[in-house]
């Protein structure tokens, strides 16, 4: 998923590539600072995908196709008269998928950071090498640094000084304040923190070619702003133009990521133009429309789907009613749900029958179990994890009971119930008591998750092969056996979760087992995190005609 999520970074970083071209018009139109655009597109680039992935429910989901989920199971085949046990055949090897390159761009991720990191540092260092060389000098009056071939630029943080080269020395006076001015308008505006900040966001992301570019637009608007200013307070525009023109044919060296008189000559002819250029008459026309262009593609990044493992399928008829968190379904649901699952239990019922039903949080059944209850069971959430000892250490949201009489409806939600009295010697009110648990939203990683959760489900990946029952196949009776399981972080279904949900025959129940015990699965992933998955896997045995 980490290919998905990538695309998913760079395609919201493109969008607000337009929002920054947009707002900057807006912004140069309304005669406001434009370097203000592209912080914005900046921060929207990363805070988008970041409420993705921390607040996924308010987002639309793209189901995005990896390898061959667990649900493929297992298939045997015999022919009837075959005196020999067949074994069958496992499933194909997993095609290629998104999820195959995580590890490789992890390890690509970490790299291309430490090694932006890296020359960041070593850029670092040798600004600090090359300004122990620099000798202070007073010029017209401002105390600024010389250097041989440097600047003119601003260089440091905390203490900034401005930057001249020797060859500034010689302009005229004239030229030598527009220089200062300029300087000193960066530091005046704190443009030094503003680049710095930026370039510190690239190395979250140094694959994102969007950011880079948005990064560059953002120094491009902080000399456009910083010219601006300096026109405001001087106004002598084609004088200033000539000076940038001679700074641009010097071409000095500049500290890194440093605000500078003397930016590359790309840029030279976009600032010219934006100081020689009158705002024209309909400009506030022209900026509603950008606003709107911008706000339009906001809306587009807000409202583009993030990257999901495709869901689970589901048992339309496990969902009781709309999501409510925590979920708490009603007494007529429980009962509904308990009859389709067990008729029998309602049909002929032992003393202190009990339905257990385990409910994600989108009210979805994905575990349930039929007993009785105990004397040991003292509140309602101890009967289902007795009886559903795979969740027995999910947290619950919330959790309760429903009874039902010829005379009388019951349900609770929490504490004890009508039905853990009469297991302790009370009257028995109810023939069939149905519990109930929720799981928690957030869960740890001891706690199951199911897989229409997960960024990643679990991959078949190898197995034993599939004995056939000898009598069965004999007698040509065939048929798909549905199991469920917990798979652990290492791939293997936990002894204790391994549940027949459905079979044709109960001949076919051991065979199945034995071959989920024995498989190997790709672990799921929650987050970037292994994490322990219920699923439902289906083992079919067919004969060969």
């Amino acid at each position: 998923m980490i290919a998905a999520w990538m695309l998913y970074c760079v395609a919201i970083a493109i969008l607000f590539v337009v929002v920054g071209e947009a707002l900057e018009r807006a912004l140069h139109l309304a005669g406001r600072a434009t370097r203000w655009a592209w912080v914005a597109a900046l921060v929207g680039s990363y805070l988008v995908p970041a409420a993705a992935w921390l607040r996924p429910s308010a987002f639309g989901a793209l189901p995005v196709p990896l390898a061959q989920p667990a649900v493929a199971g297992l298939q045997a085949t015999g022919r009837p008269n075959d005196p020999q046990q067949v074994r069958g055949a496992l499933p194909a090897t997993p095609s290629f998928s998104l999820g195959d390159l995580d590890a490789t761009l992890t390890w690509a991720w970490g790299l291309s950071s430490a090694a932006l990191l890296l020359s960041v540092g070593t850029a670092a260092l040798r600004l600090a090498a090359l300004r122990r060389e620099w000798r202070g000098a007073t010029v017209d009056g401002r105390g600024v640094l010389v250097s041989d071939n440097v600047g003119p630029a601003v260089a440091g943080l905390w203490r900034p000084r401005v930057v001249l080269p020797d060859w500034a020395l010689l302009l005229g006076e004239r030229e030598r304040r527009l220089m200062l001015a300029h300087e000193d308008e960066h530091i005046r505006a704190r443009d030094a923190w503003l680049l710095a900040a930026a370039a510190a966001g690239l190395l979250l992301a140094p694959w994102n070619l969007a950011l880079w570019w948005q990064v560059r637009r953002l120094r491009l608007a902080v000399e456009m702003d910083c010219d601006a200013r300096v026109l405001a307070h001087n106004g002598d525009a084609p004088a200033y133009g000539e000076l940038l023109l001679r700074v641009g044919q010097r071409r000095a060296r500049l500290p890194l990521g440093a605000p500078a008189l003397g930016e590359p000559v790309s840029f030279l002819g976009r600032r010219i133009r934006r100081m020689v250029t009158s705002l024209p008459r309909w400009r506030w026309a022209g900026a509603t429309a950008a606003s709107i262009v911008a706000a339009a593609a906001i809306v587009a990044a807000c409202e583009a789907p993030r990257p999901v493992m495709p869901s689970a399928a589901s048992d339309p008829s496990a969902v009781v009613e709309p999501h409510r968190d925590p979920y708490s379904p009603d007494p007529e649901s429980l009962q509904r749900l308990a009859h389709r699952y067990y008729p029998e239990v309602f049909a002929k019922p032992r003393p202190g029958a009990a339905v257990a039903l385990v409910f994600d949080v989108t009210g979805r059944v994905i575990a349930h179990a039929a007993g009785v209850r105990t004397a040991t069971d003292d509140h309602c959430l101890a009967v289902v994890e007795r009886l559903v000892p795979e969740f027995g250490a999910s947290r619950a949201s919330s959790s309760g009971c429903a009874g039902w009489s010829s005379t009388r409806q019951y349900a609770c939600v929490g504490g004890p119930c009508p039905g853990v009295s009469a297991a302790k010697g009370g009257n028995e009110m109810f023939s069939v008591v149905v519990y109930w648990k929720t799981l928690q939203r957030g869960q740890g990683s001891d706690d199951v998750l199911t897989e229409s959760r997960l960024d990643e489900r679990p991959v078949f990946l190898s197995g034993p092969s599939l004995q056939y029952p000898a009598l069965l196949r004999q007698a040509g009776i065939q048929g798909r056996v549905l199991m469920r399981a917990i798979i652990d972080t290492t791939g293997r279904a936990e002894p204790a979760s391994v549940q027949v949900v459905e079979s044709p025959h109960p001949g076919f129940n051991q065979a199945a087992r034995n071959a989920l015990l024995q498989a190997r699965f790709r672990h799921g992933l929650f987050r970037g995190r292994a994490v322990r998955v219920l699923i439902e896997f289906p083992v079919t045995f067919q004969t060969a005609r």
